[in-house]
């Protein structure tokens, strides 16, 4: 039945397309390569006919597969029919003695159960007896009825397999034609689901292109000599490397838009349900330059470094998948050849010396495996070890991806240290995690070309740390330091304040 299923759905999808094409012939050519796909399909119509001729919708075979099955089938009846009507008249016979009997069926044989220490009138066989379920009595007067319903049964059986051995025969003529019907089917439910994925949660459709692109050392001749036009349409050079405005984690929007309709569906409060719809996930930017090859990321602990980080690596995946990227426009993203990832709990507790080393070794692992075209995701880089150490060896480290490594990485970390790479070589970009001094807690966005600088100190000011302790670490940290985090402050509002008057001569435009 379930072949005969996919069948009949195959056939109807091919009858609709063809009833499409009819009405309009250019249809073949919008559904391209799915029309092909369809049209290429070879389904044997009288073989779900014959199957639905003679298995039921449950499954069971059908009185009227054979003449063989339909006598053996009659034969059971009247013999269970037979043996009803003995063991009713042996039960109403017996109930003038005994208060306890009913007809029982032990392994297809019917017999009767009665109470323990009962004397029964009537002649048998003790098939068992227990002081719990009482005695268990075959009649003699339904043995050879018995015998007869257990050889009729067999019958039943043979007759059965014959019509599942016929079908059977008749579908391995077409078994090559099934199974590529079946993968068809399953190609074709995939690109559906990828489809109701992207629709129900308003996903852009990705711009794909090959890392070749980027300096413009692709070679469209070899590929599209013939057609001028689309070599005119390849870019010379890009301008991003990664562009991927408003990008959302698909599991957190995920998980909010099942919240919001779990509230809706609970019949919760107006307000309730409203302060959950505006509680949404907060959307990431991603603007990484073509000559950009290592993206060094800062920020305070839950800032959402490692949510950017997972979030770039489920889109370059879910791009490369046949998805749509959840972004609130076209992305644009290389076609990574792999996307590698080192992404653990930095701030465990048990962060010993094996955890570092295991850490070490997966980098060193991604190091020797990624080519020119991957994505490398690396979370607290250098974290796990003495902190000036574990700063020179994540400075090394990332310095080797830029200079023959992946093709992008994007790496996370507490040093500071490794915010003055981008300052050295061009192919490093800084970014840090916004965080909100005032109301002392992340915003979870990120801003760009700004070093993460450390709240530390600002913080336990505002949260009441006594003056003499927060001018004594402030002295200890150093002056230069505090320099440097006043002007990237300067910097932090420089950006705020350009990305609000760019705002409002958007607006304005519009």
């Amino acid at each position: 039945m379930a072949v005969a299923a996919i069948l009949e759905s195959a056939y109807f999808l091919q009858l609709n397309l063809k009833a499409a094409i009819k009405e309009d012939a250019d249809w073949y050519n919008r559904f391209m390569p799915l029309s092909q796909l369809i049209m290429e399909m070879v389904i044997n119509v009288s073989l779900v006919r014959v199957i639905k001729q003679v298995i039921d919708e449950d499954g069971s075979v059908k009185d009227s597969a054979s003449s063989a099955l339909k006598r053996a089938r009659d034969q059971v009846q009247l013999l269970e029919k037979k043996l009803s009507q003995l063991m009713d008249s042996l039960i109403r016979n017996e109930m003038k003695e005994t208060s306890f009997l009913e007809v029982s069926n032990i392994d297809g044989r019917w017999c009767i159960n009665s109470g323990t220490g009962q004397l029964t009138s009537f002649n048998g066989l003790l098939l068992s007896s227990d002081s719990g379920t009482g005695r268990i009595i075959e009649p003699l007067s339904a043995v050879p009825l018995n015998d007869e319903l257990q050889q009729a049964r067999a019958s039943v059986a043979k007759a059965e397999a014959d019509v599942l051995l016929m079908l059977t025969e008749k579908m391995k003529k077409d078994l090559d034609d099934i199974e590529k019907v079946s993968d068809s089917v399953i190609q074709l439910d995939v690109i559906n689901a990828r489809a109701t994925y992207s629709l129900f949660f308003r996903g852009a459709s990705p711009s794909l292109y090959l890392s070749e692109e980027l300096d413009g050392s692709f070679s469209t001749e070899t590929y599209l000599s013939e057609n001028e036009t689309l070599m005119a349409s390849f870019p010379k050079e890009r301008e991003w490397l990664l562009y991927m405005p408003k990008a959302y984690h698909p599991l957190m929007l995920q998980q909010h838009r099942q919240n919001v309709q779990k509230a809706k569906k609970e019949g919760s409060n107006a307000p309730d349900v409203s302060a959950l719809e505006q509680a949404h996930p907060v959307p990431v930017d991603f603007f990484i330059s073509h000559k950009t090859r290592v993206l060094t990321i800062t920020g305070p602990n839950t800032g959402g470094k490692t949510i950017c980080l997972k979030t770039v690596g489920l889109a370059a995946m879910m791009a490369k998948s046949g998805l749509h990227v959840l972004s609130s426009e076209s992305v644009e993203i290389p076609w990574f050849d792999s996307v590698f990832a080192d992404i653990g709990d930095e701030q465990s507790l048990s962060q010993s010396l094996s955890t570092f080393s295991g850490h070490l070794k997966q980098i060193s692992d991604i190091r020797s495996q990624s080519t020119s075209q991957s994505l490398v995701l690396l979370d607290e880089v250098g974290a796990g070890t003495n902190p000036l150490e574990g700063a020179a060896l994540g400075m090394s480290l990332l310095e080797s991806f830029a200079d023959s490594g992946a093709l992008l990485t994007i790496a996370t970390t507490h040093h500071g240290e490794l915010k003055s790479l981008k300052y050295s070589n061009d192919a490093f970009e800084n970014a840090c995690m916004e965080f909100d001094e005032v109301n002392l807690k992340p915003t979870y966005k990120i801003l760009w070309g700004v070093p993460g600088r450390s709240n530390a100190i600002n913080i336990s000011e505002k949260l009441g740390l006594p003056s003499v302790v927060v001018s004594n670490a402030r002295e200890l940290h150093g002056a230069a330091s505090a320099e440097i985090n006043e002007v990237i402050i300067d910097m932090e509002r420089f950006k705020q304040d350009s990305q609000e008057l760019l705002h409002e001569a958007r607006h304005h435009l519009m």
